[in-house]
């Protein structure tokens, strides 16, 4: 009896917590809609908000939960008071308010010390805030706060704005989800139908064990088998394949179905990235000095919550970014003509091709082209590299920002390359929509939820990788003619265009003899057309994509694996990966075969580096990329094994002691034997005019510690030598 006692407990406390989030989630929301609200308005959201607020109150008194009891009993105090006296909190009131939403939602994770001593902090608070409204003396609590710790002006305020940061990105809900009992019914059903198909091929496979044994008997003594007995054997071969192919199409079948009903019951709504966006706006605007009314639209819209976890990302990282960089200052605006408070907008629709389109919109100043391309400059892009949209896109380029100072929360350049990047792994996109002086818009698709997907299985130096068709165009052989090299780069014709071509075998460094490109796949991928060129196509099939672990967070140019019917492990392109890797700036296909042919094998690299830390993580990638790898401490030991040695290239730190990376660079130009020595710097120095000073020195490239990137630094050194 005690174990069932347990059991029930346990139960009911899930259960508990599970009808307490969506109520919590609607009393967040109307105390935010109640500090936004009109006056006409503010009767309703009140009257939603004390419903709303003596339901979880009784629920938490069933579950045992006198926190989250005292708490919700303090809110529709507050609340009460409002509906009989009228008036309206105040904005340190209001404070208090939402932190009794986020106070109620920690409760829920499980009852500290901590949370305990904050939950009757804010109790106690919230009752006098009560009393004030009623006109009572607030000097004196009520008995019910009795006992609670003191609130000190200021105390909740800070925490609880950091608080509301860390809620917002926090992950989706993931313990328990409430299914719909028809989908239940479904998933049911079309388990049951998987017996038949089950029996029979238990059937065949009896049948194929049975034809064994008599093709076992036949050859037995040595005796070779007649036509007529080879003639039924075939015929049984034949009618047994047959057996198989209809059972294994029946199987398909059942199995699409199966995993349509599966996904379809693991869909959540959008709601859920939506809901921590009003409390995040409110936060940032205050602490900026802004003003800010959102709009948010489509929540009820149902997605895969894998896809939900990157959207939610995306989404926090978007009205961050229209907070911060998008909304001026109310002075700003009202002598624009514009109201002081800015409005942002969320709204999530169903796309035309089955994907969700979610827009993130304000209508603030728009963005400062010429202030992005200044700052794409200083983080070494050019206004080339923005695609075909226009100079608006380089704001995604990894390091670029117009923040005029850090924040916790944004101005280090990498929010939105963050979003573009997460975005394109999920076979979505994001575009930008600029409107200088009257705002900006951020539009992302995303696929509704993610399953198998077609994927085309091509052969490159013995190698076999996946492209997912849904970046294919086109597809054409290639004859001998065809490639034409336009300044460094090898590009084909297709009509009156000419397009680079990237060969996947060379920019994956499969490092196998080159047997020429056979077949051209032209690809559409981050925004740009180009030939990828591979050897042969193998098969076009259905492929269920899997993640490369914790392990490998991230490959380039691969997005993922899959495994193919002979349980091999294949990898899958990630094309914006490759249209960015294979189409930058020196990484042509001609200048990478116009690599002087006397550098043959094993080419040499001499790392110089005074931290140990540093020189083994260097010395680790370039060995792992097939480099042969020395090391030295400081520029005048650099000197040293450079007078008795002969490498392909340096990397060197800048700032070390006895000689510095510049010094040694300058060196290294001036004698005779090293004067085309390649040099990249490796530093944390990232200011533009340190850049210069690297390069004035001579230095071949400069990669920034801060930013530091393998994949970069790989293709660097592969550039160089």
């Amino acid at each position: 009896m005690i174990e069932d006692d347990k059991k029930f407990l346990r139960m009911l406390q899930e259960t508990f917590r599970m009808e307490a989030e969506e109520h919590l989630a609607r009393i967040v929301a109307d105390i935010l809609a109640l500090e936004q609200a009109q006056p006409e308005a503010r009767h309703d959201i009140v009257e939603r908000l004390l419903k709303t607020l003596h339901t979880l109150k009784g629920a938490a008194r069933a579950a045992n939960q006198p926190e989250m009891e005292a708490l919700c009993h303090a809110l529709e105090s507050v609340c009460a008071a409002l509906r009989t006296f009228g008036g309206v909190p105040d904005a340190a009131q209001f404070d208090v308010l939402h932190s009794a939403g986020r106070i109620a939602r920690e409760l829920l994770d499980g009852v500290t010390g901590r949370r305990r001593n904050q939950a009757g902090t804010v109790t106690a608070r919230l009752n006098q805030i009560g009393a004030q409204m009623a006109q009572e003396d607030p000097a004196m609590p009520p008995a019910s706060a009795a006992g609670a710790p003191p609130f000190a002006p200021g105390e909740e305020s800070a925490p609880a704005q950091q608080d509301v940061v860390d809620q917002s990105i926090a992950p989706a809900p993931t313990e328990v989800v409430r299914v719909r009992g028809e989908r239940l019914d479904l998933l049911r059903h079309q388990v049951e139908e998987l017996l038949p198909v089950e029996l029979g091929m238990q059937h065949h496979i009896d049948d194929l064990l049975e034809l064994a044994r008599r093709m076992e008997q036949a050859g037995e003594g040595g005796t070779p088998v007649g036509a007529d007995a080879a003639a039924v054997l075939e015929r049984e071969c034949r009618r047994l394949a047959h057996g198989l192919g209809r059972a294994r199409r029946q199987f398909e079948m059942l199995r699409t179905r199966m995993m349509d009903a599966v996904l379809e019951t693991a869909l959540i709504p959008l709601s859920y990235a939506l809901e921590p966006l009003p409390a995040l706006v409110r936060r940032l605007a205050r602490s900026r000095g802004k003003e800010a009314v959102l709009d948010l639209q489509g929540g009820s819209i149902r997605i895969d919550r894998r896809v939900l976890d990157v959207a939610r990302d995306a989404l926090v990282h978007l009205v961050t970014n229209a907070v911060d960089h998008g909304l001026e200052f109310p002075e700003q605006r009202t002598a624009a003509g514009k109201p002081a408070a800015g409005r942002i907008a969320v709204h999530a629709r169903q796309a035309a091709d089955g994907r969700i389109a979610v827009s993130v919109e304000d209508d603030g100043a728009g963005i400062d082209v010429a202030r992005v391309a200044e700052a794409a400059r200083d983080a070494g892009y050019d206004e080339g590299q923005s695609g075909a949209d226009g100079g608006e896109n380089l704001i995604l380029k990894t390091g670029v920002s117009t923040a005029v100072e850090v924040t916790q929360e944004s101005g280090r350049g990498v929010g939105l390359s963050i979003v573009s990047e997460k975005l394109a792994a999920l076979g979505g996109d994001l575009a930008i929509e600029n409107r200088p002086g009257a705002g900006c818009t951020f539009r992302m698709r995303v696929p509704v939820r993610l399953s198998t997907m077609r994927g085309l299985v091509v052969g490159v130096q013995q190698a076999r990788f996946v492209l997912p068709v849904s970046g294919l165009e086109s597809v054409c052989a290639l004859g001998e003619d065809d490639l034409r090299t336009v300044g460094d780069r090898e590009t084909l014709m297709r009509g009156e265009k000419v397009i680079p071509a990237i060969r996947l075998g060379r920019l994956l460094r499969l490092g196998g003899a080159e047997t020429g490109a056979g077949v051209a796949l032209y690809v559409q991928a981050a925004g740009q057309v180009f030939a990828l060129l591979v050897d042969e196509i193998l098969a076009e099939q259905e492929i269920l994509p899997k993640g490369l672990g914790k392990q490998l967070r991230r490959v380039s140019c691969i997005g993922g694996v899959a495994q193919l019917g002979d349980a091999s492990l294949v990898p899958i392109l990630a094309l914006d990966d490759i249209a960015r890797t294979g189409l930058s700036g020196g990484n042509g296909i001609a200048a990478a075969s116009a690599q002087p042919q006397a550098r043959v094998g094993i080419k040499r690299v001499l790392v110089v580096e005074d931290s140990i830390t540093s020189r083994l993580l260097l010395k680790h990638i370039l060995e792992g990329a097939g480099f042969r790898v020395d090391t030295a401490v400081d520029g005048l030991d650099a000197l040293s094994r450079l007078r008795q040695e002969t490498f392909d290239a340096v990397v060197s730190d800048i700032e070390m002691p006895r000689l510095d990376g510049l010094g040694l660079t300058e060196r290294i130009r001036e004698n005779p034997k090293t004067e085309h020595l390649p040099v990249i710097l490796v530093t944390s120095l990232q200011s533009p005019q340190e850049r210069e000073r690297g390069l004035q020195a001579g230095a071949d490239a400069y990669v920034v510690k801060g930013e530091f990137d393998q994949d970069n630094l790989l293709q660097t050194i592969g550039r160089l030598i």
